[in-house]
């Protein structure tokens, strides 16, 4: 920081972003210089020796055998003797003399790049890199255009003479050359392309550049800065439409979006993305004095410097309590781990939460503090801790089975073509005598009553029959297929299935499970750009008539409005197609004695869970079963209350279940606040991160404090910077804009139930896990260890920084990690 200007245009870039650019074209200009240019030289002047030596010998062709062996052709005696005056040679040397003299120039100036973008930090020492932006516009123009210049003249006489030279030179010569005019034209494509992109920008107003202080004035007279909030909501409710649209529209709608392509009228938009719009605009938005002048590189930045702060605190925290532990002589009780979280100042005062709204700290998070804790660790011996595990292991199949076919190819991207139409073909062409049989133990009475008389007839029945009970999917029947095959299940256990998918129109199915005697509802989670739409519905809902209508104490409490809306549309379709009622109600329901069991991921957990609450007068043995659930949810009391039916599972350090306005604040205020602390160059961290190896969770405590210390200045001795002084001012307007907002924004949710978290305590050392964990980039669980422990509602607090905090969130990975916990239970899964 701060943004870079050039043309009086800013840029998404800072001037302290131009190190790894600068050794990217060095490396590229060094290429050019000291391995394509000699080469291509070398056999350039000994052809332009070789026909300068024979214009003075009476011998011409003797002495050109001699010079050429390596290239002695018919057609290249007759060039040389016809162009003898060398025209060709002269060109191309003049072309390679330039490219040297250019490369070498071009060479020194990244070099000057490199070492003016090293100079300061983020956010001192501002004035030792301003004359970048003169640098790089030289460099963009006057250098880009002597580029293009060469380019030509060297492209323009190697076509031109070709036909006659093309032997007179080895192949590998021709193959360089045009190496060297391709990676020069990638050079000046990228340059006038990033010219024209900034030609349509918009200028800023301000023109000087010089100094410290007008590098924010720029910024704050920028258009993209606005007075005005509701500007601002406008514009971020027109760019997740548009992004929307784009999305929706370069898959092939493979991924829904056509209900926004059709529906996003003035007021589908308002309605769909009013709410995101307004929480984004809270969270970027400042305007004047108030803005902050940050390109995404410092946010990459903080959330680098965060991740290793975290482990920091937790390492600490750790050691804290063993030493109190060993003073004390007080061990923590068998079947017990201590943890460690953030701990924020409460306030009693909040109506319907736990704890009240997060105040914002100015500078310093000098009220938040790791402290120990202790969570129960689930154990075999324990009944109930084995019977909870049992439960999500059983039924983890079933919500990965809601994801039908995208997520069976991304499990089998180089069999599941061949798996899933294996399974179409055996469903499509089913054996006639086996259709009869199903059609006849479901339908006795139409065979009693001689309906129907024929096998073809018997199948056109049991296809109708299909076509009533699975809703939605395409005539190969590929959800059904990958439904079954995810699951594990037969065709015969599925009593209701709608793959149709809107905006609230959630996919779900209906199976038989007769071995644990349960009819399972398995709804599916986030999939869709509709269902992205319903998950940015944040304000929440009130709860008090849902509660009145269907038997529960939902006075004071709220969840999450998108989640509402499809539990309301899902519990209307089950009441329309009265399955539930045939399958479990009445005297002659066909499994009276079965239980009621809603499993869920993600999006499909919420509903749920309130699809529970709903349904537990008539079903009060109904259990709950919530993997990923979200985070920003449901109240506190009813978060508990339901922890009677509901169990939830969480694996390590997914996003999900820790996703919520004010996590998101607190990371947000966090970041910047450690941006204020840099002591270093981002080129300087950068060399330090990458030189860590293995987990830092995991690092050595020492060593992982001289690092951080190296990085920060002491929170309590943070130097002054037109930066620290804008975050202060941004952050006491972020606080009026909160309280603006009202009561909504003071309601706290968590995930529902008891929670199973699955924290990853070891990593095996494996050449194969670490080669996985390279290509992924941190993201593999490969080799991870995890161990089962109970957590709190409210221990979700912190958004925690890792390369796996999104992949955790997948419903394939947390059902392959339940299973393997499971499996060192002794449960068979």
């Amino acid at each position: 920081m701060p943004a870079l200007y050039l043309f009086n245009r800013r840029t998404l870039l800072a001037g302290d972003d131009l190190q790894f650019p600068s050794i990217a074209w060095g490396a590229g200009f060094a290429a050019e210089l000291f391995i394509f240019l000699p080469y291509l030289l070398f056999y350039t002047i000994e052809l332009s020796l070789t026909t300068a030596a024979s214009e003075q010998n009476d011998d011409y062709f003797a002495e050109l055998d001699k010079q050429i062996q390596r290239m002695q052709t018919e057609a290249c005696d007759n060039a040389t003797t016809t162009y003898t005056d060398k025209t060709f040679c002269y060109l191309i040397l003049a072309y390679l003399t330039g490219m040297a003299i250019f490369c070498a120039t071009s060479l020194f100036q990244e070099q000057r790049i490199f070492k003016l973008s090293s100079l300061g930090t983020p956010t001192r020492g501002l004035d030792l890199r301003a004359p970048l932006g003169k640098l790089i516009e030289r460099k963009m123009t006057l250098m880009t255009g002597i580029g293009f210049v060469l380019l030509m003249f060297g492209l323009v006489s190697t076509l031109h003479f070709i036909g006659l030279y093309v032997y007179c030179f080895p192949k590998f010569w021709w193959v360089i050359i045009f190496v060297l005019f391709v990676i020069q034209g990638l050079q000046c494509l990228f340059n006038f392309t990033t010219l024209f992109a900034l030609w349509r920008a918009v200028p800023s107003i301000s023109s000087a550049i010089d100094s410290e202080v007008n590098f924010y004035e720029r910024h704050a007279e920028h258009i993209h800065q606005h007075d005005d909030i509701e500007m601002a909501e406008e514009l971020w409710r027109n760019r997740c439409d548009g992004c929307c649209r784009i999305m929706a529209i370069s898959t092939c709608f493979m991924f829904g979006g056509k209900n926004i392509v059709s529906q996003s009228t003035d007021g589908g938009i308002e309605k769909f993305f009013g709410d995101i719009s307004r929480a984004l605009a809270d969270y970027f938005h400042g305007s004047g004095s108030e803005c902050l002048d940050i390109v995404p590189s410092d946010v990459a930045l903080g959330f680098v410097i965060l991740r290793h702060i975290q482990a920091q605190r937790k390492l600490l925290a750790r050691r804290d309590a063993l030493q109190q532990a060993n003073t004390s002589q007080t061990q923590s009780s068998p079947g017990t781990a201590l943890l460690f979280r953030r701990t924020l100042e409460t306030n009693n005062d909040s109506v319907g939460n736990h704890r009240d709204k997060f105040d914002v700290p100015m500078i310093s998070n000098s009220g938040e503090t790791y402290r120990t804790f202790s969570r129960s660790l689930l154990t075999p011996s324990n009944p109930d801790d084995y019977a909870t595990l049992e439960e999500g292991a059983r039924f983890a199949k079933h919500q990965l089975a809601a994801y039908t076919w995208i997520l069976y190819f991304y499990e089998y991207p180089l069999t599941g073509s061949l798996r899933l139409f294996g399974r179409c073909l055996k469903a499509k062409f089913a054996c006639k005598n086996a259709g009869m049989i199903q059609w006849r133990d479901s339908y006795e009475r139409c065979a009693m009553n001689s309906v129907v008389e024929t096998a073809e007839s018997a199948t056109r029945d049991i296809d109708e029959m299909n076509r009533e009970h699975i809703v939605g999917d395409n005539f190969l029947h590929i959800h059904e297929a990958t439904m079954l095959a995810h699951a594990g299940l037969n065709k015969s256990d599925i009593a209701y299935a709608s793959f149709e998918s809107g905006f609230y129109e959630t996919p779900y199915f209906i199976v038989i499970d007769r071995e644990w005697k349960s009819i399972v509802i398995s709804i599916r989670g986030s999939l869709t750009l509709e269902d992205c739409v319903v998950d940015v519905l944040l304000d929440p809902s009130p709860l008090d008539a849902l509660g009145e209508k269907y038997g529960f104490d939902g006075i004071g409490q709220y969840c999450h409005g998108g989640v509402l809306e499809c539990t309301n549309w899902l519990h209307t379709d089950l009441k329309r197609h009265k399955i539930l009622d045939k399958l479990l109600l009445g005297a002659n329901a066909e499994h009276s004695d079965y239980t009621l069991r809603i499993v869920g991921h993600s999006l499909g957990a919420g509903i749920g869970v309130i699809l529970s609450l709903m349904l537990r007068n008539t079903f009060p043995d109904l259990r709950c079963t919530c993997y990923s659930p979200p985070g920003g949810f449901i109240t506190w009391r009813l978060a508990k209350e339901c922890s009677d039916f509901v169990n939830s599972f969480v694996l390590d350090s997914d996003l999900v279940p820790r996703l919520s306005i004010n996590n998101m604040e607190r990371l947000r205020d966090e970041v910047l606040h450690l941006l204020a602390r840099v002591k270093l160059s981002k080129y300087d961290i950068a060399k330090r991160i990458f030189s860590l190896s293995g987990e830092v969770e995991f690092g050595d405590l020492d060593f992982l404090l001289q690092e951080n210390e190296d990085m920060l200045y002491p929170q309590d001795d943070i130097p002054d910077s037109e930066f620290l002084r804008q975050l202060q001012r941004f952050e006491i307007k972020q606080q009026e804009r909160r309280s603006r907002r009202g009561f909504s924004r003071s309601i706290d949710l968590y995930p529902p139930g008891r929670i199973v978290h699955l924290v990853k305590t070891g990593q095996s050392k494996n050449c194969l896990h670490g080669v996985a964990g390279c290509i992924s980039c941190g993201s593999s669980n490969a080799g991870c260890e995890y161990t089962p422990i109970r957590k709190e509602n409210d221990d979700f607090n912190e958004i925690e920084i890792s390369p796996t905090l999104w992949t955790d969130h997948f419903p394939n990975r947390v059902c392959i990690e339940i299973e393997r916990v499971a499996k060192r239970f002794g449960i068979e899964v």
